[in-house]
């Protein structure tokens, strides 16, 4: 039952982050924590969601925007390393407790916020949101809300949008993996959990690109924000 469980949020979660750009990791890092403990849980997600990103970043590669990327990614790859240190310096009662605030904020984001919020394009605002972005990638695996609200206010079609997104994650996904392996994190345990997980976000991937295929920029942003305005209903109940 676990093994089915976490392929079916696998496939939920690479459906949506197919499709609209993000989502993967806060579906993942909302359930697999009550299947695992919360560092097999964070394993996992990091994992599966680099072969994820890396699948969708190369069949979107032409439309990546190096200019928009490097200051975004330059940052988050700090904010990764200080975000794994804090984790696993922390244990799971307390990382719940945290977590429990990050989807409060989030929540607070998504219902309020996040079809108000317009960034402007610059590299230092590039750095910044990249940084923050890093640290709750590293400490939680969910970086994906800064970084989707800056690139959805300066990207001017949805396919220079969701190919630079999907390389920043590829790029920060990477880093916090390898960071996971140097903390002695990747254990026998994870990789039979790893097969039905990435069953399920093979599958999830190749049915939400199809959707992202037949969706106009302006549809992708009602969808985009129609799954933040979901996922800030469902989080409300997940840390109640």
């Amino acid at each position: 039952m676990t093994f089915l469980l976490c392929a079916l949020v696998s496939f939920s979660g690479s459906f949506i982050q197919s499709a609209c750009g993000f989502g993967y990791a806060i579906v993942c890092m909302s359930f697999w924590p009550l299947l695992m403990d919360f560092h097999t849980a964070s394993m996992l997600e990091s994992l599966t969601a680099l072969l994820m990103v890396f699948t969708l970043a190369v069949r979107l590669h032409k439309a990546i925007d190096y200019r928009l990327l490097l200051p975004a990614a330059a940052s988050a790859l700090l904010g990764n390393y200080l975000g794994i240190r804090t984790q696993m310096s922390l244990s799971d009662s307390i990382l719940r407790r945290i977590l429990g605030i990050v989807l409060l904020l989030l929540l607070v984001y998504f219902l309020f916020l996040s079809g108000k919020l317009r960034l402007h394009r610059s590299p230092a605002s590039g750095f910044t949101v990249g940084g923050l972005s890093g640290f709750l990638g590293g400490l939680f695996n969910i970086g994906g809300p800064p970084m989707v609200a800056y690139f959805l206010s300066v990207c001017e079609d949805k396919e220079t949008y969701h190919a630079t997104l999907q390389t920043y994650f590829c790029i920060t996904s990477l880093s916090v993996f390898a960071n996971h392996i140097a903390s002695g994190n990747l254990t026998a345990s994870v990789l039979p959990l790893c097969l039905s997980a990435l069953l399920g976000t093979g599958i999830g991937t190749l049915l939400g690109f199809l959707l992202f295929r037949k969706m106009s920029m302006p549809g992708l942003r009602k969808f985009v924000y129609l799954f933040m305005a979901v996922s800030g209903i469902y989080l409300t109940f997940i840390v109640s």
